[in-house]
């Protein structure tokens, strides 16, 4: 028999459980349509959970065994165990942080070395809600650059965002919507598709749906789970009775949301399950941890410097000396430089995205580069994306604080639904920053492009991406610091990358940006003189012609050409 994995969603009413074959599974991926989810599943089946208030840890596992042994009775081997459940999983995905009373056990530390233990294998751990985005991402539901908020709703209310082409997550947490309370109870239980009287429950439901729209300028939600299943075995129809209640919403709302159901309702937790724990495998099995000692971004750039009795104008002028060297060696990775931009701007062409994975530092810079890239070339935002380790959400203003380098890439971008077309760019000065490693390892096993960034050479490459480009920057003037000498050198590279793979995919006439946005004043006046010396109208005829076509800079241009 071929390998096998395990999914198991805990809920508040029932564990689920399923087995699925790693070669359907391996099917399903490289051919959605000719394998549905119903098929990827071997066998699944379900137990009540073991859930009170004199429930314990002990009592927790027997559960799960007793479901693992009716799913898999003769006891074939797991490659791996992938786990969703109700509450706060921590970033590392190792325990539960949150969780309501009734599933406190949960919390409890020992359930998951204990499985894996026993049966011999990994074990993978992920919020319900987030399994369920996966599902959904894998079954490309997620996508384009709109503002989803996906509702798991079973015994209680779990909520994610997705927005502009990745998880967002506000202040680095799950949004919890479903703790918001109100006179007649928090969201949780009046969301609960426990809930029995129905008029009652789709108007509190309409009302939750409205008040997550206003806040987190949602366009479109989705609802999964639980309710999904059970309303359609009686044949209630959640969309109309929503749409019912939700014509007399709040006007606050800028226009109408789009609440979409989708069929699949549970078995995306168990979709997602497997997803992260097949990727978690893949990037465990490439791992490669550097030895600290031979890092030359921990070395200093001149150990005898007594930089606490420099002056300010002899650190001023040895600070840029050392960013100008770091500079200038740059241009030994030209060559690689200009392969990996070519491959990119293949990638692009082919309708792909561009995907920055970093840490830290790293990750900023990235993203630096990826907020800039719409405004400069026109392209949607959500073909060039940055995944910063901890969320990208506060990164401007916060720093990872809880060992986030270390956690795996792997949920992230199940979220994105990497694909062959997709090119992935990680960045890691020391290259020890297990959350690229994992994410391009990931990536590369979906059919990406990969490249890691790092400080330097690797003349024999490594398991987990397909190029690396060398920064060269050698040791630091302050050791350890990359925003330094490291983090100039790596706005260069991705400078040239972007910059080299629009120009090949002609989006610069000349010198001049065709695709710019024109989002200001200075910009206007910008698309205005480029259309004025690139095809020789007047500032009249330019401002006329921006004016007429939304100030769709592309969309002039095209007109212009075919004159």
């Amino acid at each position: 028999m071929n390998a096998i994995f395990l999914a198991i969603d805990i809920g508040g009413t029932y564990i689920k459980g399923a087995i699925v074959d790693s070669e359907v599974y391996d099917k399903f991926l490289k051919k959605r349509g000719s394998v549905t989810i119903g098929q990827l599943f071997e066998k699944k089946g379900k137990i009540p959970s073991p859930f009170s208030g004199e429930a314990d840890s002990e009592c927790f596992i027997n559960a799960i065994l007793e479901l693992v042994k009716s799913l898999n009775p003769v006891g074939t081997h797991l490659k791996g165990i992938g786990i969703s459940c109700s509450g706060v999983v921590n970033y590392h995905g190792t325990m539960v942080e949150k969780t309501t009373k009734a599933l406190v056990v949960l919390k409890n530390k020992d359930w998951k070395p204990y499985l894996e233990s026993y049966y011999s294998c990994p074990v993978a751990l992920i919020n319900d809600n987030d399994a369920a985005a996966i599902g959904m991402a894998e079954l490309n539901y997620l996508k384009g650059p709109s503002t989803i908020g996906v509702m798991t709703i079973g015994t209680g209310l779990g909520f994610t965002i997705w927005r502009n082409g990745r998880r967002w997550r506000p202040g680095g947490s799950l949004p919890l919507l479903g703790s918001i309370y109100t006179p007649g109870g928090s969201y949780n239980e009046l969301g609960s598709a426990l809930r029995r009287e129905r008029d009652d429950y789709f108007k509190h439901l309409a009302g939750i749906i409205t008040t997550a729209a206003i806040l987190y300028h949602l366009d479109e939600v989705y609802i999964a789970g639980g309710l999904v299943d059970a309303a359609s075995s009686v044949g209630v129809d959640i969309s109309g009775q929503l749409a019912f209640y939700m014509k007399e919403m709040a006007v606050e709302s800028d226009k109408p949301v789009d609440v979409k159901i989708i069929r699949e309702g549970n078995a995306l937790q168990l979709l997602g399950a497997t997803s992260l724990i097949s990727g978690e495998l893949e990037a465990k099995r490439l791992k490669k941890t550097p030895d600290y000692q031979s890092m030359g971004t921990e070395l200093p750039y001149k150990k005898e410097l007594l930089l606490h009795q420099c002056e300010a104008i002899e650190i001023a002028g040895l600070l840029l000396t050392a960013e100008n060297e770091a500079g200038a060696q740059l241009l030994e990775s030209i060559p690689i430089i200009s392969m990996v931009a070519e491959k990119l701007a293949n990638s692009l062409r082919r309708g792909g995205r561009l995907i920055y994975v970093g840490a830290g530092t790293s990750g900023r810079v990235a993203a630096m580069d990826a907020v800039e890239i719409p405004c400069t070339y026109g392209l949607s935002r959500d073909r060039v994306l940055a995944i910063i380790a901890g969320g990208v959400s506060d990164a401007s203003v916060e720093i990872e604080s809880n060992f986030e380098e270390d956690a795996s890439g792997v949920p992230e971008l199940l979220l994105l639904n990497i694909n062959e077309q997709d090119t992935v760019i990680g960045i890691s000065a020391s290259g020890s920053a297990y959350f690229v490693q994992s994410a391009l390892a990931f990536a590369r096993s979906r059919g990406s492009y990969t490249a890691m960034i790092q400080s330097v050479a690797s003349p024999e490459g490594l398991p987990f991406c397909d190029a690396v480009i060398p920064l060269h920057s050698g040791y630091e003037v302050v050791a350890g610091s990359t925003r330094m000498k490291a983090g100039t050198a790596t706005k260069k590279v991705l400078n040239c990358l972007t910059s080299t793979a629009m120009i090949l995919n002609g989006e610069v006439i000349g010198p001049y940006m065709i695709g710019l946005s024109c989002i200001n004043n200075k910009l206007i006046a910008r698309a205005q003189a480029i259309l004025k010396e690139v095809y020789d109208i007047s500032e009249q005829d330019s401002a006329k012609l921006l004016q007429e076509n939304d100030l769709d800079m592309r969309k002039v241009v095209g007109l212009l050409k075919q004159k």
